[in-house]
């Protein structure tokens, strides 16, 4: 009773608050079209190896721009910077509704994708390692994860049904719009922020710090992330052959992960994390080893489930890990640094696959990117 108890007596400071409003309106426009973006490249007609390429240009411009978004936040604050990302994500989805017409638009899209996440992941990690509760930092993730994860449990099955019934172009327009009142939480209060010198170069140095080192190998193990957001959508769309199908299948599997991540983030308070971490570490492996054989519908279920399974008894303790060291090592300098190696090992990750889908066949490119994903998965256990 009394972990039953503890389990809703948390009180998030103003900050965090209206946060958690933000990443309701954020998380369910994002769930609307996450799944399913890279599935409208591909039935574009868009080839799997050019994919992968506007991944790897999209991750290797990321890392170049990190640092000025580190500064943007550095002089204006983190409120303003996730404000400000968040036409930009409308803009990016927009580009997206007009590519049937414009084609040439893809060669665009990659650039909004990276002016975007400059100003809002760097932002929506530092706000969670500054304002969480250092003593009950697991049971406010596993709000987080509730709400959030909650409210895009209908995300991917409603996201199928527009997209099937309407197109891609009115699925994103429906994103955009749903993303435009995500900022209003945010402007309710002013932010109290100090405004802090940061130099480019400040991450670059961070890097090679040696209390860095075992950030910088669970980054590079962040690498399977892409593989499981970009080609496995892409793989189960060609055994599930709809994209309602699709959206129902990720919606059950989102329901799941939910109600285990809930109880995971609370006890992550309460135990090793690193145990916790460890325990869920194999089975991302079997996940991924699995996802070759997934040759049915049913067999997409069992094994994605396995995988979000995992996932968040991995990610959980892993954001638990990174936000207490953000808090004691420089706070946004070492966010934006560990950003700019998950982009550095995503991007060279993206342009493997580049050349892996152009050389091989696709069911053998699709194999490699599961082993890959399988052993960077890992590294997860240097952190």
């Amino acid at each position: 009773m009394l972990r039953i108890h503890k389990l809703f007596a948390i009180h998030p400071r103003v900050e965090l608050r209206e946060f958690y409003f933000f990443s309701i309106f954020f998380s369910f426009a994002s769930s609307l079209i996450l799944i399913f973006e890279p599935i409208f490249f591909y039935k574009e007609g868009v080839g799997l190896y050019r994919i992968a390429l506007y991944y790897a240009l999209h991750y290797f411009f990321y890392v170049l721009m990190l640092p000025l978004g580190g500064k943007f936040m550095s002089r204006f604050g983190l409120e303003r910077s996730l404000t400000l990302a968040m036409p930009l994500f409308v803009t990016y989805f927009l580009v997206l509704a007009a590519m049937p017409i414009f084609p040439a638009l893809f060669w665009v899209a990659w650039i909004l994708l990276t002016i975007f996440k400059i100003f809002y992941w760097p932002a929506y990690h530092t706000v969670l390692a500054r304002y969480g509760d250092g003593d009950n930092r697991g049971t406010e993730l596993s709000w987080l994860i509730a709400l959030t994860e909650g409210i895009g449990v209908l995300g991917p099955m409603l996201g199928g049904i527009v997209a099937t019934v309407f197109g891609f172009p009115i699925l994103f327009i429906m994103a955009a719009l749903v993303a435009l009142a995500a900022g209003w939480p945010l402007l309710k209060t002013k932010e109290r922020f100090q405004r802090q010198r940061f130099a480019y170069l400040a991450p670059w140095r961070l890097m090679r710090e040696r209390a860095f080192r075992g950030t910088l190998l669970t980054m590079v193990g962040w690498s399977e992330n892409l593989i499981d957001l970009v080609f496995w959508p892409i793989f189960m769309f060609m055994i599930v052959g709809s994209v309602d199908r699709l959206g129902f299948l990720a919606s059950l599997n989102i329901l799941l992960m939910t109600m285990i991540g809930f109880f995971v983030g609370e006890v992550s308070d309460r135990f090793s994390r690193q145990r916790i971490l460890r325990l869920h570490v194999p089975f991302m492996v079997l996940g991924y080893l699995f996802r070759p054989l997934a040759g049915s519908a049913l067999r997409v279920l069992l094994t994605d489930a396995l995988s979000r399974t995992a996932l968040i008894g991995v990610r959980i303790p892993q954001y638990y890990r990174l936000y207490v060291k953000a808090k004691h090592l420089g706070g946004l300098r070492y966010v934006v640094a560990f950003e700019m190696v998950l982009a550095l090992a995503k991007g060279t990750t993206a342009l493997a696959l580049v050349a892996a889908f152009s050389l091989l066949t696709p069911y053998a490119a699709f194999s490699l990117a599961f082993g890959l994903a399988a052993a960077f998965s890992l590294l997860y256990l240097f952190l």
